[in-house]
């Protein structure tokens, strides 16, 4: 017999009908975010064509911030991949397909944290390691950055750690950044299949309400603004434990935002 709640082969038909429909319907603006520096290129080409007579690439700060603005995109967009389960027409038809609620929330979980985020970072860096490959006033690659500058932290991170007896490594910044990373597309995610209409401008009015009742929060608790420590021992232990408490608040929060989308999943009507 068949479990209700999760069975394999039924998930895996529809995560596979899932990942079909949004190829189907999001694959030009998916093209879009992705070949972000492939336009930035051509555009900074032009301009400096224009201006300077001479054929040059966009340096790596600009790749860089374009990168991250592909990012910030796609969270916004992230508003629209599920934003159908509003609709009457396409929201019933959604909740017929024959899945349940937790399955058709995993598949949504794996979608917007792993497939669409990796699929936007393969398509965006690959790109740029082929027009460093072509052409040399692009300099190195985003990806020579990367391995390059992990390993320059790391070697700065080893001298930290010899003269103050310290213990951090690169992978200290990691649970907070995974954290916040999951917290950011979850929340445009519950955005897209809570508001009805106007859905960016919605979540951009939480965001601005959520920072103010943040703020106050914290002025009602008394949180210093200003910090002085005797000793570097004092700054390691602060920074450790604002580390914990920033990965720890943050991973409710995105926990508190998974569970809030299972439980619209399970609830919405038409």
């Amino acid at each position: 017999m068949k479990s209700e709640v999760f069975n394999g082969s039924r998930f895996w038909n529809y995560f596979k009908y899932d990942l079909v429909q949004m190829w189907r319907n999001h694959m030009k603006a998916a093209m879009a975010i992705g070949l972000s520096g492939v336009i930035v290129y051509f555009l900074a080409v032009l301009f400096n064509l224009v201006f300077s007579g001479a054929w040059c690439g966009p340096n790596v700060g600009i790749r860089i911030g374009t990168f991250f603005f592909a990012g910030v995109v796609l969270e916004f967009y992230y508003t629209r991949i599920y934003g159908y389960l509003t609709e009457r027409r396409k929201g019933s038809a959604w909740l017929m397909i024959p899945a349940s609620a937790f399955e058709k929330w995993l598949s949504m979980m794996i979608m917007a944290l792993i497939v669409l985020p990796i699929v936007l970072a393969v398509v965006f860096l690959s790109l740029d390691w082929f027009m460093a490959v072509i052409d040399p006033t692009v300099g190195n690659s985003l990806l020579y950055y990367v391995h390059h500058g992990y390993n320059a932290f790391s070697d700065a991170l080893v001298e930290v750690n010899a003269e103050y007896e310290t213990f951090w490594t690169p992978e200290t910044f990691v649970p907070v950044m995974l954290a916040s990373f999951c917290f950011n597309y979850l929340f445009f995610l519950i955005c897209g299949i809570c508001f009805k209409k106007n859905k960016i401008l919605n979540a951009i009015l939480v965001i601005i309400l959520f920072s103010i009742v943040w703020s106050i929060i914290m002025n009602q608790f008394g949180a210093p603004t200003y910090y002085s420590f005797e000793n570097f021992s004092e700054a390691q232990g602060f920074i450790e434990k604002t580390l914990d408490t920033m990965t720890l608040i943050t991973s409710i929060l995105a926990a508190g935002i998974a569970g809030g989308i299972f439980y619209r999943i399970k609830t919405i009507k038409h």
